[in-house]
């Protein structure tokens, strides 16, 4: 399983460790910015492409960019993606208040993968759609209606391709995110996935998750959280150099403890 460290547009370094990053279009998207390449050094080279749906449905209220300078900013990239997400819409209860909003959301969503496939399928990067919902039925439902492309993309693509399961990035609960992703690889069993956003919890328990998950982001990782901002100031580096030098390592290490436990579990 693999972690990929957010990093928004401004935050990039030279100092940067080598290890996987994703960059999130709407962050990139803001005015400062012009939806220019992000600026990274050389040995910086595993990197991944997140839609920035998440910004662009619940908090801004529409994308601020098109399908085609989304592919675009992507093709701009110096070291294209390995992959990019489709434009995708969530499925916040903020935002989707009853059960036809879903529906709503997910056929959009939908929608928006097939034009990605249709319009840009020959494009350098594999390009990840996202099943989203919100209760378990809902994530069936989508699975379901994007199976079929999905089986087709998996045909496509050798390299690098998986599917993203969204609207996570809020759930404390880790056993409600684990229902989710086991309904999903029910529908999709031999798919490899990538999880929006998670929380560590989620990997916690005895349970675990299935290995079919392949990938993972933070989705706001900053490497300042709660008492890690006063080990920051104690260490006397600027706060960027801090993140990637300390904080990132060790949430990394996090995770590789508890990829550690899963493996010793054997439970899938």
């Amino acid at each position: 399983m693999t972690f990929y460290a957010t990093v928004p547009a401004g935050d990039e370094r030279t100092f940067m460790p080598d290890v996987p990053y994703l960059f999130p279009a709407s962050s990139f998207a803001r005015p400062r910015y012009k939806m220019r390449a992000p600026r990274l050094p050389d040995h910086v080279t595993a990197l991944a492409a997140d839609c920035g749906g998440y910004v662009a449905t619940v908090r801004w209220g529409e994308y601020r960019y098109s399908p085609a300078e989304y592919v675009a900013w992507l093709d701009s990239w110096k070291v294209k993606p390995v992959w990019a997400a489709t434009m995708d819409f969530c499925c916040e209860q903020d935002i989707a208040t009853d059960k036809a909003e879903v529906m709503l959301r997910q056929d959009k969503t939908t929608d928006m993968a097939y034009h990605f496939w249709e319009e840009y399928r020959d494009c350098p990067w594999a390009w990840v759609p996202t099943i989203q919902g919100w209760n378990v039925d809902d994530y069936i439902r989508h699975a379901n209606e994007l199976k079929p492309l999905v089986y087709e993309m998996k045909d496509h693509y050798t390299d690098g391709w998986r599917v993203g399961i969204g609207t996570l990035c809020q759930r404390a609960d880790g056993r409600m995110i684990r229902d989710v992703v086991m309904a999903v690889t029910s529908v999709l069993p031999d798919v490899p996935i990538h999880l929006w956003g998670v929380k560590l919890g989620a990997f916690q328990g005895e349970e675990g998750l299935p290995e079919q998950v392949c990938s993972m982001d933070s989705a706001a990782w900053n490497g300042l959280f709660g008492k890690n901002r006063e080990r920051w100031r104690a260490s006397g580096l600027p706060q960027r150099e801090w993140s990637y030098k300390v904080a990132l390592p060790e949430y990394l290490q996090k995770i590789d403890n508890l990829k550690r436990q899963r493996k010793q579990l054997r439970l899938f």
